[in-house]
This record gives C-alpha cells, sequence and structure tokens, in this order.
C-alpha cells in the first residue's frame, strides 16, 4: 500500500479513470464521468494497494478573504475510499498526508466540508462561519451565495487562532 501525490496537471488519463470510477462509486452526485466535481484541483492524494486505486483526496491552494483580512487556505475536498476498503484508516492517512503538506507551505488553514468524524479525529473543527461562495451545478457557474454551512470544518495549521465572528468569502467554489 501507498499514497502517490499527483499535481493535477500531470494526472494520466489511467488516473483521470480510475478516481472517475472511485468517485461514482462513492459519491450519489453526478460527477458526469469527471475526476473532479466542481472543478480541477491543484494535486491529488491517490492511495493505492498493490495496483488497485483504493482511495482518493483532492487539494486545493487559495487566497481567500476572512472578513478584512486575505489569508492563504489549503481546501480538500473528494475524500473517497472504496466501499470494501473503508474503516481500516485510509481516510485517516490520505487526510494525514494532505496535513503534512499543509503545514509546509503558506496556508493559516485547511478548510473542508464534511460531516464524517474523521474531520474531528484529525483536528478539524466546526466552522459556524457565514460564508460567501460560487455556486455551482456539478461544473456549471450558477450564482455567488451567502450561507451558513453546517458541514465548514477548519483546522488551524500555525499560531492563528480562526474568526468565526467574520465572514468568509471563499473567492470562487467550494472544494
Amino acid at each position: 500500500m501507498r499514497i502517490e501525490r499527483v499535481e493535477e496537471l500531470f494526472l494520466t488519463s489511467g488516473q483521470e479513470t480510475a478516481i472517475a470510477k472511485l468517485l461514482t462509486q462513492s459519491f450519489t452526485v453526478d460527477f458526469e464521468g469527471r475526476s473532479y466535481f466542481q472543478n480541477r484541483h491543484h494535486c491529488r492524494f491517490l492511495y493505492y494497494d498493490e495496483t488497485t486505486l483504493v482511495g482518493h483526496l483532492g487539494l486545493c491552494y487559495r487566497a481567500i478573504q476572512l472578513g478584512d483580512q486575505r489569508i492563504n487556505i489549503i481546501g480538500i475536498g473528494e475524500v473517497a475510499v472504496r466501499q470494501e476498503a473503508r474503516r481500516q484508516g485510509i481516510g485517516f492517512a490520505l487526510l494525514n498526508a494532505a496535513i503534512k503538506l499543509s503545514k509546509e507551505s503558506q496556508a493559516g488553514f485547511v478548510l473542508l466540508f464534511g460531516e464524517q468524524s474523521i474531520y474531528e479525529a484529525a483536528g478539524f473543527v466546526p466552522a459556524p462561519n457565514t460564508i460567501k461562495l460560487v455556486e455551482m451545478e456539478g461544473a456549471r457557474t450558477k450564482q455567488v451565495v451567502e450561507e451558513n454551512n453546517p458541514n465548514l470544518m477548519v483546522l488551524s495549521l500555525g499560531e492563528r487562532q480562526r474568526d468565526t465572528s467574520v465572514n468568509v468569502d471563499l473567492a470562487g467554489f467550494a472544494f
């Protein structure tokens, strides 16, 4: 078993096909055969059991607005593990690989949208901030919305403390 980090630009067609298949099996939403939901990531973490892809995590690096301040964040999306390989620590291993890379960056926080306790076990906490984002339908732009999303979670990467009283402008779509 191994985790491979692949920059988006260098994904092979075979990797794209395997990721698309995994995402289709893991989520109820229609990915329309793509290896991503709304937009491409900056890099992917791929978990292999021998030559079979069993886990995936997408990571993006973005500048957002936190109140009046512009900060760099890492966004995590599309964490998926094959049904028969779940509850073996694969998702947690992917998350830890992403957090380790994030700590080496200039990002102040890691954000994700998720409901699962795996994220709390990795140190993420709910973020009740009002968020502004571009609403998407699949890979199509809709409108800019402001909302409170109970699934927004945050992990602080350094000394900066999170501020739940200010609005968060994601400067684009959710990850």
